[in-house]
Order: C-alpha cells, then structure tokens, then sequence
C-alpha cells in the first residue's frame, strides 16, 4: 500500500514535467523536417515564413548588419527577432534553434498551468485537445511570431488569475505587460491589450451581482493597466516606429490595404468558414464551441478566482472575432482564433466534469479528441519530407562565406550558411539594380517568379541570362531556380 501511495505521491509532483516531455518528445520528428504541406495549402506557409522571420537578425548575428527595409519581417516582429539574436549567438543560426525556442516558450506556459491543482485539469484537456490539434500542434515547432504571441496571452491569463486573490499590485502590472509584448512579438497582436481591460470589468460586473461591488478598486485597476499599456506603446510607438516610420509606410501600403472585406461582411464571412475556418483538424471543435461558451456564461459554481480564466479565455475569443473579415488570410492569421477557441472548449469541458457522470464524459470526449488528433499527428508524421534540408546540404558543400543570397526561397534555404540573404519583392524592394548593386552569387526563384511579384522580369532582368549555370529544387508544389551568378558551377 506504501508503494502505491509513494507512486501516487510520485506522479503528482511530476505530472507536470511528464505531460510536458510527453509533448517534447511528439515534437522530435519534425523539428529538422520540411513544414507540413497541409497545415496551410492556401499558400507558401512556413516553407518561405520561417526564413523571412529570421533573416534580418541571422544578418545580424553573421555578419553584424541589420537592415530594416531588406524585409518587412522584423518591422512586424521586434520582440521575436531579437530574442533570437543570444540564442543565435551562442548556438548558431540553425532553423532548429528557432524552432526550439517557440516550443519552448508554448511548454512553459502550458507547465506553470499544470502546476496549479486549480488548473492541472485545464491544462491537460488544452494539452490533449488544443496544444496536439494538427494546426496548433505544427505551428508550435515552426520558427514563426505568432505561437510566441499567443504564449504572452495565456501568460497575461494566467497572472490575472494568480493576481485575483488580493496579490501586490506588481502581479497586474506584470499580467498587463504580457499582453503588450504580445504585440511586441508581432504588431497584428495589438488588440490584445484590451483583454486586460476587459477581464476586470467583466470581473466587477459580476462582484456586483454578488452585491460585493466597489469601483474604486476597479479605477485603481484600470490605472495600473493603463500606465503598464501606456508605457509599452509609448516605448514602441518612440523606440521603434518612428525610427522606421518609411518602413512601418511601405509595409502599411503594401499589406494593409484590402486586408478587411467590409462591403460584403455576410459574404466574406461565410467563405472564410467555408475555406479558412472551419477547416479539417478544426471542425469538430467549433461543433462544442457554442455549447461551450453557453456553458461557461451559465455556471455558477465557479469561484471568483476561476472566473477570471473564463473572463480572460472569452474577452480573447470576442477580440478574435474580427478575423472573420479577414480576405483570403494564411493559417497563420487566423491561428489564435484556433488556438483561443481550443482553449474556450478545454476550459469548459474541465469545469463542468465535477461529478462522476460527468466525469465520464469528459474523459470520454478527450479520449475521441485525443484519438482524432494523434490520427492527424500519425498521417504528419508520414509526410515528412527534408527537402529543404537537401537544399542546404548542397549549398554547404560550396564556399559561400561572405557571399550574398537574393531571393524569397533564399532566406529559407540558405538559412544554415552563414552567407548573407535579402529577400526581394516588387512591392518593397526599392533597388531596381540589386544585381549590380549586392553583387550575389546566388539568386532563388520560382520558375515564374510568383513569390516576388515578377521583380526580376518586371525591371527587365533575365535571370537565366545573367546566370553561369541553375539547378533546380522541388520543394512540394514548388520548383525553385537556383541561378549561380559569376560562377562556373
């Protein structure tokens, strides 16, 4: 009997550091593989956007140059690409540092959830249904801003409710801070400061059912998270947007304009259901969505503390809405509205399994969410391909040092060389002679140079002719020119 208490005793204290491994080791096979081709077929995905994140600060780290108008990666995503910059110092600018570190910070924030008795039910059921669920599950591991964005949010979450029993005021401010470096880490995140704001009304609304209302405490609230907020956005707004106020210009011109379909909201709405929402390793989760959120507004048991996980879970998920809008957007896009409606279900699921029928059912749904998504993870795991890696592998096997990479496809696949890559799209790249200008060794393209918006043909370039010799990479739907420019190779 002592062993098994031992054992039980055993298993609580490391429940937390098991289901975290558990998910590390889920996430082994594809750190150094090719992104999976499902995860976003609507576009280039990760295979071109893990290399654009990075490319400014590998400059950096390899060669000591940042500039901000080669890409407009890093203008969008500050936080992300600097917090790189020590890692790839010490490690080297290996894609799989990146990967690393996204993964990690999504496991730390799911293990201080664990750690909690209050939340450990929460967490696993996110961890099961959410954290594997095939979008989330790949974006985890992809060297991208956004699952570093949605960390700082659940982070935000999490320090509300451990700030909600009558903790010093440091606690607010520190939870307030999490949802501006969301922001930080990528600037289409901005609407995430209103969460806070937000919980604590929600939070006054219902001490005030509770006959327990006072709204001095409330303003005082409000007062801390405006002056954290404010401080954030003034550094920003100082530190880094009017430093590079043409770039912030160019990128809005470029990108900002036609993003929202208000003319046929009912219209837009619907097709992005059809196309971009409701799409397959989501679909079953929006079925128990809205008996979720019914079931999370019409409970009564929780106390006040728990409610300000249910306030924070669905003040996010109303701010997430505005991506119904959105035209023709990436996976990426509309990922934490994924990620925040996964987490809407667990949280319901987990506080309304109490008693023992209940209790059934609970287990009965995770075991079927647990089983539909580790068939997805199954059918990934079967699709692996390291084409890119074999793309890097020849390019190491020639000397590069101190060479200049152009291309879209090259931040990607170069991305382990050390040499020096710019990117060039005809709606930002303002140099018309790069060419002559950079002087490159190496020049990606896509046969019809679609990535880059025609750049080379539109200013009269004929890549093949400037070329000594190409060589050519399938990289899943993809073939990608490689132009070797004043060689004999």
């Amino acid at each position: 009997m002592r062993i098994f208490v031992a054992a039980a005793r055993a298993m609580d204290r490391y429940y937390p550091i098991i289901v975290v491994g558990l998910l590390m080791l889920l996430h082994l096979p594809f750190l150094s593989a090719d992104p999976d081709t499902q995860v976003s077929p609507m576009s280039r995905g990760a295979w071109t956007d893990e290399g654009l994140n990075t490319v400014q600060v590998r400059n950096f780290v390899n060669h000591g140059q940042l500039s901000m108008d080669e890409c407009d990666n890093l203008i969008k995503t500050p936080y992300f690409g600097f917090v790189l910059v020590p890692f790839y110092s010490l490690l080297g600018t290996h894609p799989v540092v990146g990967r690393l570190l996204v993964l990690s910070c999504v496991l730390m924030v799911l293990f201080l959830f664990l750690r909690h008795a209050e939340t450990r039910r929460f967490a696993t059921v996110l961890a099961i249904i959410g954290l594997l669920q095939f979008h989330v599950f790949h974006y985890s591991h992809y060297s991208l801003a956004e699952m570093l964005a949605i960390s700082w949010i659940m982070l935000g979450i999490y320090l509300l409710w451990r700030s909600a029993d009558g903790r010093h005021w440091l606690w607010s401010a520190a939870a307030t801070a999490c949802f501006s470096l969301a922001y930080y880490s990528k600037v289409t995140f901005a609407y995430a400061v209103f969460i806070p704001f937000m919980v604590r009304y929600l939070q006054f609304l219902s001490d005030r059912m509770d006959e327990r209302f006072h709204t001095r405490p409330l303003l005082a609230d409000w007062g801390i998270q405006s002056a954290v907020t404010g401080f954030f956005a003034t550094a920003f707004y100082f530190k880094w947007y009017l430093p590079n106020q043409a770039v912030f210009a160019l990128v809005k011109q470029n990108q900002g304009t036609g993003r929202y379909d208000l003319s046929e909201a009912w219209d837009r709405f619907t097709f992005n259901l059809d196309h971009f929402i409701m799409v397959d390793g989501m679909a079953p989760y929006y079925y128990l969505l809205p008996v979720a959120v019914i079931g999370l507004l019409l409970a009564r048991r929780a106390e006040n503390r728990k409610k300000i996980l249910v306030f924070g879970m669905m003040s996010w998920l109303l701010l997430e809405t505005h991506h119904v809008l959105l035209v023709n957007p990436p996976t990426r896009y509309v990922l934490p509205l994924f990620f925040v409606s996964l987490a809407v279900v667990s949280l319901a699921l987990s506080e309304m399994s109490s008693d023992g029928m209940r209790r059934i059912l609970l287990w009965s749904v995770l075991m079927l969410a647990g089983g539909y998504n580790l068939s997805n993870y199954w059918q990934s795991l079967h699709r692996r391909t390291h084409s890119i890696a074999e793309v890097r592998t020849y390019l190491n096997g020639h000397d590069l040092e101190d060479e200049t990479v152009l291309g879209v496809w090259g931040a990607t696949l170069a991305s382990n060389t050390g040499v020096y890559v710019i990117p060039v799209w005809n709606d930002f790249t303002m140099d018309a002679d790069i060419l002559e200008t950079q002087r490159p060794r190496i020049v990606f393209s896509e046969h019809d140079e679609a990535e880059s918006g025609q750049f080379f043909s539109s200013h009269d370039t004929d890549l093949k002719a400037r070329a000594d010799s190409m060589r050519t990479f399938d990289l899943w739907r993809y073939s990608v020119d490689l132009y070797w420019i004043g060689t004999g190779k």
